[in-house]
C-alpha cells in the first residue's frame, strides 16, 4: 500500500489533465465523493492524483490531474481500477451520475525528463495552465521558450512553471478517450494566491516588445485554464 509521501516521491512521465463538466450544484458533493472513494484506491494502484481544483468562473467544473511512471504502469493501473476494482464497481456509476462529461483530457508528457510527482505546491491556491498550439512551428517555440521566456520568468521570480507535450504513444486504453495533438505546448505555474497571480500577470505584461512579437508569430493560439484549488 502507498501511502500519500510515497505517491509525491514517485517520478511521472505521464500526466492526465483532467476537466469533468458536472451537473449544476454537484461539485461540492462530487469532490467529496472522489476524495472518500477513489483518492486512495487509485494511488495504491499507482494512479496518482497530483491536484484538484475548481475553474475559475464556473461552478460545475472539477479540474484534477493523474500522473503515472510511464505509459505501461497507466494503461495496467486503468484496467486494474476501471475493470477489476471493487472500488469502481461499488462507486463509479455514484461519480457517473454526477457528471455530464469527462472527456476533456489532455494527455501529456513532461517536456524534458520525468517529474516528480509534488511539482505542484500544494500550499498554493493558483495554478494556470497555458496551451499553445503551435503549428508547424513546435520546435521553434520549444526553443523560444528555453532561451527567452523561461529566463525571462526566472527574472520576475516565477520559478516553478513546467512544460508539458503531447504524449504521442497509443492510447491504449481507448474506454477514456483523451486529447494528443502534436502541435501543443502545455505550460503549468502555481501561484501562492491571487495577488500574487495579478502581480506577475502585469509583470508578464511588461515583457520585452521583440519577445512578445517573436510569441505572437510562432504560437497560432494560445488558451489559458486558471485553477482555483
Amino acid at each position: 500500500m502507498k501511502n500519500a509521501q510515497e505517491s509525491n516521491n514517485q517520478e511521472i512521465t505521464v500526466l492526465e489533465l483532467r476537466n469533468y463538466l458536472l451537473k449544476p450544484d454537484t461539485a461540492e458533493e462530487f469532490k467529496k465523493y472522489f476524495n472518500t472513494h477513489f483518492v486512495a484506491p487509485m494511488h495504491n494502484l499507482g494512479g496518482y492524483t497530483l491536484g484538484q481544483f475548481k475553474s475559475d468562473g464556473s461552478n460545475d467544473r472539477f479540474v484534477w490531474f493523474r500522473g503515472f511512471k510511464d505509459m505501461q504502469t497507466r494503461v495496467k493501473f486503468l484496467n486494474d481500477f476501471y475493470v477489476d476494482s471493487k472500488t469502481w464497481k461499488d462507486f463509479g456509476k455514484g461519480a457517473n451520475e454526477m457528471m455530464i462529461n469527462s472527456d476533456n483530457v489532455y494527455l501529456l508528457r513532461p517536456l524534458f525528463e520525468s517529474i516528480s510527482a509534488n511539482f505542484l505546491d500544494t500550499s498554493h491556491k493558483i495554478v494556470e495552465v497555458n496551451f499553445y498550439t503551435c503549428n508547424s512551428t513546435l520546435d521553434k517555440v520549444i526553443a523560444l521558450f528555453n532561451t527567452e521566456y523561461v529566463p525571462f520568468l526566472e527574472s520576475i521570480e516565477i520559478k516553478n512553471t513546467t512544460l508539458w507535450v503531447s504524449e504521442m504513444q497509443e492510447n491504449d486504453f481507448p474506454r477514456l478517450p483523451a486529447f494528443q495533438d502534436k502541435n501543443l505546448l502545455v505550460s503549468i505555474t502555481s501561484f501562492e494566491n491571487e495577488k500574487e497571480h495579478q502581480l506577475k500577470q502585469k509583470l508578464i505584461n511588461e515583457m520585452s516588445n521583440q519577445l512578445k512579437q517573436s510569441m505572437q508569430q510562432l504560437i497560432t493560439t494560445r488558451n489559458t485554464l486558471l485553477l482555483i484549488q
